[in-house]
């Protein structure tokens, strides 16, 4: 007569454990969905912030959807330096906008200029642009010489983009037409990235070369139209 209450009240206690169980795990559950929640709206918040980079000047629409006219004689293809067809031809006037959405214009206007093409993807363009900005920041830019530069074969899929982002990070200072169907590069002849073009005074092409350039080849390419 003793046993039959103990065995009675034995499993009384398993089933108020189990009873409780569905309940802890239900709590454990909704805590982890509220921790989802808190970091998807922070996730979210940080997209919003990224967004809005345009105003700073990097990323904005102009700096990779801007698109070149590009009127008179096209230049052909650069295939030989020391041979090129294009040298006394006129530099063709290049119209759009530049990385702020701006109008920018590149044209014989009676001063020599250095253009420089670049691509934001592009190893060579991404060590030649600081060289390039060192010497400008060194005074070795000849007086009466504009060295204004055009952004070209924008890719979003590709590295280091956007190209506005970039330029703003080394500091660039040269003027950037924003050419992003490549309609600026077809015109004058491109054949490799960075492309330089040196204009003379009259609005004619004195030399064009692609390539990395050291500061003494930059030194020689700015002659090229400096005057005596």
């Amino acid at each position: 007569m003793t046993q039959t209450p103990s065995r009675a009240r034995r499993p009384a206690g398993p089933r108020r454990s189990r009873s409780r169980a569905p309940l802890i795990l239900g709590i454990a559950i909704a805590a982890i969905v509220v921790v989802a929640l808190v970091i998807a709206v922070a996730i979210g918040g940080g997209d919003d912030d990224t967004a809005t980079s345009g105003d700073n000047g990097t990323g904005s629409d102009a700096a990779t959807t801007g698109t070149v006219v590009a009127s008179g004689t096209p230049l052909p293809q650069l295939d030989d330096p020391d041979n090129d067809p294009a040298v006394g031809m006129t530099f063709p006037t290049l119209t759009g906008v530049d990385q702020k959405g701006d109008p920018m214009t590149i044209e014989p206007d009676g001063r020599p200029k250095m253009v420089l093409f670049l691509a934001h993807w592009c190893p060579h363009c991404q060590r030649e642009v600081p060289v390039v900005q060192k010497w400008v920041d060194d005074g070795k830019l000849p007086e009466g010489v504009d060295l204004v530069s055009v952004s070209t074969a924008i890719d979003p899929s590709r590295p280091n983009y956007p190209p506005d982002a970039w330029l703003a990070r080394e500091g660039w200072t040269a003027p950037v037409l924003v050419d992003s169907d490549n309609s600026a590069a077809e015109a004058v002849g491109l054949s490799a990235y960075p492309f330089f073009v040196a204009v003379d005074a009259e609005g004619k092409v004195a030399q064009r070369t692609s390539g990395e350039l050291t500061t003494e080849q930059l030194d020689a390419f700015a002659a090229e139209i400096s005057g005596p």
